[in-house]
């Protein structure tokens, strides 16, 4: 060894307590391992003890504070989700973690065939785990041929879908616990509720709606769809009688704004209304038979 890297050795044994200098002689001297022990390792040890003794009295606090603040943390506001990409993760993570149920409600007519492509994967894991899974849309998404693939796909897998004419506010409720709405801005972020009391009350309304809603039927099943096409109707009757424009109709029913226009037409003309107002008048005197 050089004179540089034997200072070196030196230096670092002299730290780990197992080299000695003597100041005037500048002679070493090595000291046994014991020596080490005390003057390095148990300081250390020591700091060490100091620090999990903190660690120790600071999870005790934190979980004394989740105990005192429970009730408090249940009634905080709703966690927001601003990305669409988030949201998406989110959702996942929560399906892969649910354990005996989902509640979806997807109103709006027909659904986007890449957004039930995105969800087919997620939806046949849940199933296939044994998670229950219950889904609302509105009936004139049995109209939509990517929507009845969907339903077709996953109802042999233990999944139900009904469909109601008005609809039910879109929501996803995982175990009842955790439920995921839309933004009132319009956006494609969500907000995340976690509050029991609201979740209870999101289920309850959900259990409702399901009650009065009909079962998926496919488009083969004509008696179905002529129900289910009377409905429609007459929640677009219910509407023009209480005054609300054809963007507001169409909104209601999940339907386009030229289909709904359509279907007022029909409707004016079947009972011989000459206009808005006169069909208002026509539609409250007279039960409305359908078109």
């Amino acid at each position: 060894m050089d004179p540089f890297e034997t200072e070196e050795a030196a230096a670092a044994l002299g730290t780990l307590g197992l080299l000695g200098k003597c100041p005037v002689t500048g002679i070493y001297t090595p000291y046994p391992v014991d020596h080490a022990r005390i003057k390095v390792l148990n300081p250390a040890q020591h700091s060490l003890n100091e620090t999990q003794t903190f660690l120790d009295q600071l999870r005790g606090d934190l979980d004394e504070l989740t105990l005192t603040t429970a009730h408090i943390q249940d009634d905080t506001t709703l966690e927001l989700i601003p990305g669409v990409g988030d949201v998406r993760k989110l959702i996942t993570g929560l399906a892969d973690g649910c354990r005996t149920e989902v509640l979806t409600s997807q109103p709006g007519g027909a659904r986007d065939e890449e957004v039930l492509q995105e969800s087919l994967e997620r939806t046949e894991r849940l199933l296939e785990r044994g998670v229950r899974m219950r889904t609302l849309y509105q009936h004139t998404a049995r109209f939509s041929p990517a929507t009845a693939s969907f339903v077709e796909r996953v109802t042999p897998l233990g999944a139900q879908v009904h469909t109601l004419a008005h609809g039910f506010p879109r929501c996803i409720i995982f175990d009842r616990e955790v439920a995921i709405l839309p933004l009132s801005d319009g956006s494609h972020g969500a907000a995340v509720a976690r509050n029991s009391h609201l979740v209870s009350f999101l289920v309850e309304g959900f259990e409702r709606a399901w009650s009065a809603a009909e079962k998926f039927a496919s488009d083969s099943d004509r008696p179905a769809r002529a129900a289910i096409t009377s409905d429609i109707q007459q929640t677009i009757v219910a509407l023009l009688i209480q005054g609300e424009s054809d963007n507001r109709i169409a909104h209601v029913v999940g339907i386009s704004l030229r289909n709904c226009q359509r279907h007022i037409a029909n409707i004016m003309k079947s009972i011989g209304a000459r206009n808005r107002l006169h069909a208002g008048y026509l539609l409250g005197k007279e039960p409305f038979n359908g078109v």
